[in-house]
């Protein structure tokens, strides 16, 4: 058996109603649950975990930090179906609370058991009140749990053999050799990765191309075990789908769980059984996911699923820390544009990684804020490269330092600065000389003219001589009111 734990503080952060609902999400039936807090009938999902979340807080005594632990036994592939549910669940009760708690031999306080068979080590998640509902005395203490399981496994006849320690260089040089027969047999990245999956390796995507494998509890990066994407394209050429198929197949890495959530101010009330989508063709949300109804969201073409929209409560929840299942979530609860206050809930790297996609996607920009993650220095750095790399935070380059002109429009009707050049055309032809007319006289006749004329060549002709007449008559004036000049002839 394999045993996996860790305490949570609960509350907004590691809030209980989350890990309940991670509980809920193969929709457990009959003997695969049980819960010191029984369901109502008729209670939908969300009701339930909000309210398992209100007993174990309400048992929460004075100063008390860690609220309760969330852990997994799992089995062994060869006793995938040795054992019932219900005697899964038993020796995860011997387990977790009849040795489990220091100083405590009773099961008086809240839990939740959930065996799950969707992997191939079949294995039951719990969770554990750290709070005696009689004492309220907290167990705070970590405790050895191997003497425990190792009981266990005699009393049961578990295999074991998986629990002796083995030298990491020996695991690496096992899964190199196993993935070199693997790349020798695949025709593409995308299709070695999916030979990997099949071999029972799993794929965790960090970022981009970047990626690590795990597998009998031992994980290394894909570069340790050469199989980096750098090493697959020079051997099988450039991949476009490459990132495509990690998100696909991305799980989360041992001890890991992965999940977390997203939750807005806004809520929307629209049915959570009638979700209207709204499309937009460019959007990752669109192109990498599929969804059969608006609120489970899977990665196209495949039955994994990254998040779960509620439309009521404003708010996504992932299955992962995946950054384009995150940039999705985000697309998916700001697609109606109204600017609002974003809370994060989950595991370091889901917010770290929702932080950093929050402002990728400029929507700080856009009147959002977010809240629950408080980024390193580290985090700042890498937030600024990665600016640096996308073109969309690039300011334009002006050549040589010179802004490019605007296009000059052509107007639909001829402006007064071309009437004016009309006139000064004919008034020359007509009078062989250039007749100084003030602007302020022909100003307001100019715009008059323009605003009759339609654009057509007969209007223009009569504008153009209305305005000689104009002009002539002008003339005419400016020549009564000169002063005759008298010319005396000298005598020789």
């Amino acid at each position: 058996m394999i045993n996996s734990m860790e305490t949570r503080t609960g509350g907004y952060t590691n809030g209980v109603a989350n890990s309940a609902d991670y509980l809920l999400k193969l929709n457990p039936q009959g003997d695969a649950i049980d819960c010191s807090i029984e369901r109502l009938e008729g209670e939908t999902d969300h009701a339930y975990v909000m309210r398992i979340e209100k007993v174990f807080e309400s048992a929460r005594v004075h100063n008390q930090k860690n609220l309760y632990q969330f852990n997994s036994l799992s089995l062994h592939p060869s006793e995938a179906n040795k054992f019932t549910d219900a005697q899964m669940i038993e020796m995860a009760k011997e387990v977790y609370l009849r040795n489990g708690v220091k100083n405590s031999s009773n099961e008086n306080r809240h839990y939740m058991f959930v065996v799950e068979r969707n992997t191939k080590h079949h294995h039951v998640h719990a969770m554990i009140h750290l709070t005696d509902l009689e004492t309220k005395k907290v167990n705070n203490k970590m405790i050895d749990y191997n003497p425990i399981i190792k009981k266990l496994e005699l009393k049961y006849g578990l295999y074991n053999e998986h629990r002796k320690p083995k030298d990491e260089d020996e695991y690496k040089k096992t899964f190199k050799k196993e993935l070199k027969t693997i790349l020798d047999n695949a025709l593409t990245a995308s299709e070695f990765l999916m030979l990997a999956n099949g071999a029972g390796f799993d794929i965790h995507h960090s970022a981009k191309d970047a990626y690590s494998m795990t597998k009998d509890g031992q994980t290394f990066k894909a570069s340790d075990l050469a199989v980096s994407y750098k090493t697959l394209k020079a051997a099988l050429g450039d991949d476009p789908e490459f990132a495509a198929t990690l998100a696909s197949l991305h799980t989360e890495k041992p001890g890991n769980d992965g999940f977390g959530s997203i939750g807005g101010d806004f809520h929307d009330e629209q049915s959570i059984i009638t979700e209207k989508r709204i499309k937009k063709s460019n959007r990752v949300l669109d192109t990498r996911f599929d969804t059969p109804d608006g609120h489970d969201f899977f990665y196209k073409n495949s039955n994994n699923k990254a998040f779960k929209y509620d439309a009521l409560l404003g708010k996504a929840t992932f299955s992962t820390s995946n950054p384009v299942a995150i940039k999705a979530g985000l697309q998916k609860l700001t697609e109606k544009g109204k600017p609002q206050t974003l809370h994060l809930n989950g595991n370091d790297d889901f917010k770290r990684n929702a932080w950093l996609e929050f402002h990728m996607m400029k929507l700080d920009q856009k009147g959002y804020s977010l809240k629950g993650f408080k980024p390193t220095d580290e985090d700042k750095e890498k937030l600024e490269k990665m600016k640096l790399e996308n073109s969309a935070f690039k300011k334009p380059i002006e050549e040589n330092n010179i802004k490019a002109l605007p296009t000059k429009k052509i107007p639909e009707k001829p402006t007064g600065a071309e009437v004016a050049d009309g006139v000064k055309t004919v008034g020359m032809a007509a009078a062989g000389k250039v007749v100084d007319v003030a602007a302020g006289v022909l100003e307001g006749a100019l715009n008059k003219l323009t605003d009759m004329s339609d654009g057509s060549a007969t209007d223009q002709l009569a504008a153009l001589n209305m305005m000689k007449d104009l002009i002539e008559e002008s003339e005419r004036k400016e020549e009564k009111k000169r002063k005759p000049v008298g010319i005396k002839l000298m005598p020789q």
